[in-house]
């Protein structure tokens, strides 16, 4: 992980657990994206911060809910911002957060989860230290869900380092089954033949 995003990522950190707080509503939270990718052993260059969130009420249908979050982050001297997707996007929600100029306005994508089996990755997210921080970032075979869901050609470039490398953490067996269930089973065969093709 690119330890200059460090003081960012702790700050994100502190930033969601004191809202969590001072909204009485839990949020629960977990890294992906690049650094979540590069976390788990896959050498990976990025600027971006992006985590997977999720609540009870959720914002996608709580109003009030995503007023009073971004309220809440604008009193801590950030920038806050939801963007609403149309029906069909993949991300129906979404809150960019950008940290103030003594963290050199560092953004934050956050994405909202709105399938069940997202919230369910968050419950087996593992913490990372991160400079003497804790930090959630989803288990190897929920960020290879949440890439192959994705479908950019990033995402799979991602999914086929991350079976390249196969952190501990991942169990290709685990992982097909549930890829299955949720219907990426041919898109991840591809990955693999891809990766064993390269072997």
């Amino acid at each position: 992980m690119d330890l200059r995003l460090a003081p960012a990522l702790r700050e994100l950190n502190r930033l969601l657990a004191a809202a969590s707080l001072d909204l009485n509503t839990q949020l629960r939270f977990a890294l992906l994206g690049g650094l979540a990718v590069s976390t788990w052993g896959v050498m990976r260059a990025t600027q971006d911060i992006d985590f997977l969130a999720d609540s009870d009420p959720s914002p996608l249908q709580n109003l009030a809910l995503r007023d009073n979050l971004a309220n809440f982050i604008e009193r801590q001297n950030c920038r806050a911002d939801w963007r609403v997707g149309d029906y069909d996007d993949p991300i129906p929600l979404l809150l960019k957060i950008e940290l103030p100029a003594a963290l050199s306005n560092v953004g934050a994508d956050i994405l909202w989860a709105h399938k069940r089996w997202q919230r369910e990755a968050l419950q087996r997210a593992i913490d990372v230290d991160v400079d003497g921080t804790k930090i959630p970032v989803l288990h190897p075979e929920d960020l290879i869900l949440m890439k192959l869901d994705a479908g950019g050609p990033q995402d799979f470039l991602d999914v086929q380092q991350l079976l390249s490398v196969a952190p501990p953490q991942l169990s290709v067996g685990r992982l097909k089954e549930t890829a299955a269930r949720l219907r990426l089973g041919r898109v991840l065969g591809k990955c693999l033949r891809e990766v064993s093709g390269k072997a």
